[in-house]
């Protein structure tokens, strides 16, 4: 059974969970944006972006990020890579303006968790929501859109990530969290080159997946 469009945001009411003031969260993003840059909706659809607000009418800028820098590296760089067979691998230039951002929370956020007992507070299955392929995107985009525009007024998502179930992955809403709330930790690591392409390297030796120079 496909993933249902998401009941009216008055009905919608997430459960949330507070991210402390002093968390560290990683992300891996493009060079030419900063660290605490949130994407003002451009690029190709993913899971919860472009993200379409009703209330009010707009298009709510987002920032992905995750608790490890594995998790940040498997959603973005290891995103698309099969778990088996001869493509599970990838080419360097994949790398290319490509870096890796550490940054801390200056105060404490408020998430709707869509793991475990949020999503059946929802009345939606992991499978359904996080674990579908760009197919689903359209769909999950307008749970995050219902999401944030209920009277929670969530900061932003939580979930298990779908490809490093050890950790925790994000999306920020850029109308809620402004740019004072992130601060960089240090400057952002090339992924293409060392030591950026080590930690890649490193994480894709323990997944099992080759990495092409």
């Amino acid at each position: 059974m496909p993933l249902r469009p998401p009941p009216p945001a008055a009905d919608v009411g997430p459960l949330i969970l507070a991210i402390p003031a002093g968390e560290i969260l990683y992300r891996v993003h493009a060079s030419r944006r900063g660290p605490t840059a949130f994407n003002p909706g451009l690029g190709p659809p993913s899971r919860f972006a472009p993200l379409h607000a009703d209330d009010p009418p707009i298009v709510v800028p987002t920032l992905y990020a995750a608790s490890t820098i594995l998790s940040a590296l498997s959603e973005s760089v290891f995103h698309d890579v099969p778990y088996r067979g001869l493509a599970k691998r990838i080419l360097v230039s994949r790398l290319d303006g490509m870096v890796l951002s550490a940054i801390t929370l200056t105060r404490p956020l408020r998430v709707a968790q869509l793991a475990g007992a949020g999503l059946r507070r929802i009345g939606v299955r992991r499978r359904d929501l996080i674990d579908g392929g760009p197919g689903t995107y359209t769909t999950t985009a307008r749970w995050a859109a219902a999401l944030h525009d209920c009277s929670a007024a969530p900061d932003g998502l939580t979930w298990t990530s779908r490809q490093d179930d050890t950790a925790r992955a994000c999306v920020l809403f850029g109308d809620r969290v402004d740019p004072g709330t992130l601060a960089p930790i240090s400057a952002p690591i090339h992924l293409d080159v060392a030591p950026g392409l080590d930690l890649v390297e490193q994480a894709a030796t323990d997944a099992g997946i080759t990495v092409i120079r």
